[in-house]
């Protein structure tokens, strides 16, 4: 017998034991809670299994370049990539029109976007930037994002947010291998081009927001991660802030919170509202991490300080997630609590004050699961 969703299940037991739905209701609200539970966990068990094919894929073309490898020449392993990556590519996008095969098809699509990526990385070995044969691989690399970019927007969001993060990578190595710009200007360019996007994509998710998450949604979004990577090459790569750079990643990272929050009260439907608030484990996490290293290493402050700080950013999200009863975000904050209390205990010689910062916390779990208990 099918497993059944056990919220599911539990909720209409309720319903039937105060009478607001007689059995036959009961039965067949059972049966379709059964049957798409039975289709979620397929979902994800064919993702998953999905991504451990493409990872045996890629081994077993390492496996046979590993045996060809010394024999060729760097344009001939260039080459050997490069075709590698359009036959993956080629047959992920030849089984996602199938219904049962549109996961695997569109994890095979990333693979083999990745994979050419690396292949024109690698081709610096064979070509010198500014030569023919880089000119040649950088148009290529400048193609591949315009031509395949529609082909993307088209399918699901998953597949556009690796378009997108990929994007600039290849126009990256555009910039390289075919202009032959110094990295501080490629940063710059870069930069750029996404801030430009980022407007663009503003324009068009602005009074659309309301919609849910769509794929407009899903590009913005990863532009704001891609640009905490920008962000971080700009500051110690090319200004050379050094650990100064963390505030420009603070900066940024506050931004995306507070177009977590507005989004997430302009989102009117429940399970989208629930998407976009989950958004918010993620930036607890990265939030607990950024403060902490702000105060320990660019304000140079006492442990007691800046281990107070990230708790504040993991007390704070533990008590929105808890407003709005957002599961991922309390299961982020608690493990961002814990993590830097856990941080700030090993630092400490005195024994004492180590098993302070642990009660501390032992106390504050105990709170958050009365407070989960009672309904908040």
């Amino acid at each position: 017998m099918a497993r059944r969703d056990r919220n599911v299940e539990r909720a209409v037991h309720r319903w039937t034991r105060k009478g607001l739905v007689d059995e036959a209701l009961a039965a067949a609200l059972r049966e379709e809670a059964r049957a798409q539970h039975d289709a979620d966990t397929l979902r994800v068990g064919q993702l998953l299994t999905a991504v451990a094919g493409a990872v045996a894929l890629f081994l077993a073309g390492a496996l046979f370049v590993s045996e060809t490898w010394p024999s060729l020449s760097e344009s001939a392993r260039t080459t050997v990539l490069g075709v590698f990556s359009v036959v993956v590519w080629v047959g992920g996008r030849v089984v996602t029109g199938r219904e049962r095969w549109s996961r695997i098809g569109e994890v095979l699509q990333v693979a083999g976007l990745a994979l050419g990526a690396f292949a024109l990385v690698y081709s610096d070995n064979a070509w010198e930037s500014g030569s023919a044969g880089a000119r040649v691989v950088g148009v290529v690399a400048l193609a591949v994002p315009i031509v395949l970019g529609p082909l993307a927007w088209r399918g699901s969001v998953g597949l556009v947010a690796a378009h997108t993060a990929l994007s600039f990578v290849f126009a990256a190595l555009f910039l390289d291998r075919t202009l032959d710009l110094d990295f501080e200007t490629i940063v710059w360019v870069l930069d750029g081009l996404l801030a430009a996007a980022l407007a663009l994509l503003w324009l068009r998710v602005r009074n659309r927001w309301d919609r849910g998450v769509h794929r407009d949604l899903v590009a913005f979004t990863t532009g704001l991660w891609t640009g905490l990577v920008l962000i971080f090459f700009t500051g110690a790569g090319v200004l050379a802030w050094e650990e100064n750079t963390i505030w420009a990643l603070d900066a940024w990272w506050g931004g995306i919170v507070l177009l977590t929050f507005w989004g997430a009260s302009k989102t009117v439907g429940e399970a989208e509202r629930d998407v976009v608030e989950s958004h918010m484990a993620a930036c607890v996490l990265l939030g607990t991490f950024f403060i902490g290293f702000t105060g320990a290493e660019a304000l140079n402050v006492a442990a007691e300080v800046w281990a107070a700080g990230a708790a504040l950013v993991a007390v704070s999200g533990l008590l929105w997630g808890l407003k709005v009863r957002n599961i991922p975000t309390v299961v982020a904050s608690t493990a961002s609590l814990v993590g830097v209390l856990w941080v700030y205990a090993l630092g400490q010689s005195d024994a004492a004050v180590a098993a302070v910062a642990m009660v501390v916390t032992a106390g504050m779990l105990f709170w958050v699961a009365s407070r989960i208990r009672a309904g908040g």
